[in-house]
């Protein structure tokens, strides 16, 4: 639940994803957070996930499920978004939206998140074990793109030194 100018970086990046029209919006935590998690989730939905200890899948996987079961169907898009990265504009998504393959932001040649999975990947995501690697499942092809910080990574506490740092990134969406 790290903050920036006040606000909780998983509130930013659902305003992010509410400004592009991503809609349902499913929140993945584990259960350490999920008060937190519904106090800042600006009206999206949070499901817990009891094991997330099994991987990225696992959640993925869980937050894909809980889709279906709102839309009634698969998605024919998802945007997977890493809360602890943060380093991507409401425009750059804008960008990973129109692509018609699977495909990730990339920043000077280094990939990063969010990334975009399309219909024939989810299926595949849904078939795969929870601690399938994603990468090795499917491919991504890369969006260049400019003015991300691709690069951050809220992991550790010089992490938050680098995201207070570049604290203006997050002014706009």
């Amino acid at each position: 639940m790290v903050k920036v100018h006040d606000k909780a970086i998983l509130t930013i990046t659902v305003e992010k994803l509410q400004s592009v029209g991503c809609d349902p919006i499913i929140i993945v935590v584990n259960r350490n957070i999920q008060f937190d998690a519904l106090l800042n989730s600006n009206g999206a939905t949070v499901v817990v996930n009891k094991t997330p200890e099994t991987g990225r899948t696992g959640s993925l996987k869980l937050g894909l499920n809980t889709i279906i079961a709102e839309l009634g169907r698969v998605p024919n898009k998802l945007v997977m978004v890493p809360i602890d990265r943060p380093g991507w504009k409401a425009n750059h998504l804008r960008q990973l939206l129109t692509q018609p393959m699977s495909s990730c932001l990339a920043e000077g040649g280094k990939r990063g998140h969010p990334v975009l999975l399309v219909k024939n990947n989810l299926l595949d995501i849904l078939s795969a074990s929870d601690d399938a690697v994603l990468r090795e499942l499917i491919h991504f092809d890369s969006v260049e793109i400019t003015g991300g910080l691709l690069s951050l990574n809220l992991d550790t506490p010089a992490d938050l030194v680098e995201l207070a740092k570049n604290s203006a990134f997050f002014t706009e969406l």
